[in-house]
C-alpha cells in the first residue's frame, strides 16, 4: 500500500520535479529513459523494447490527487497505455512512499 507524500502538490510544483528526471523504473522493473518534455506531455523510451511512449503530465497529476488505492491498473482511466510508467514515476518522484 502506498502513501501521499505531496497530496496537494500543484502542477508547477509537479513539473519542477519531473523536469531533471533522466531515467526511472515501473514497479515491475522496466527502466523508461527520458527523452523530452513537450508541453505537458512526457516522452520516454523503454529501454528493453526501444519503443517511445509518451504519457500527459496533467492527467498523472490528476491520477495521483484522485485515486486512494494506486495499482498499475488504477491508472487507465487517466493514461491509457502507460500505467505503470504512471505509478514508476511517481514512486521515482517520492511521491508515494511504501
Amino acid at each position: 500500500m502506498y502513501k501521499k507524500t505531496q497530496p496537494d502538490v500543484l502542477y508547477i510544483d509537479f513539473l519542477k520535479l519531473v523536469g531533471p528526471v533522466t531515467s526511472f523504473m515501473s514497479v515491475e522493473g522496466h527502466e523508461y529513459i527520458v527523452k523530452k518534455i513537450e508541453g505537458s506531455k512526457l516522452h520516454f523510451v523503454r529501454t528493453s523494447t526501444a519503443k517511445e511512449w509518451s504519457m500527459d503530465l496533467k492527467q498523472v497529476l490528476r491520477a495521483y490527487k484522485e485515486l486512494r488505492e494506486f495499482k498499475t491498473a488504477s491508472f487507465k482511466p487517466y493514461v491509457p497505455l502507460t500505467h505503470s510508467p504512471a505509478l514508476g514515476l511517481l514512486l521515482h518522484l517520492k511521491l508515494l512512499v511504501r
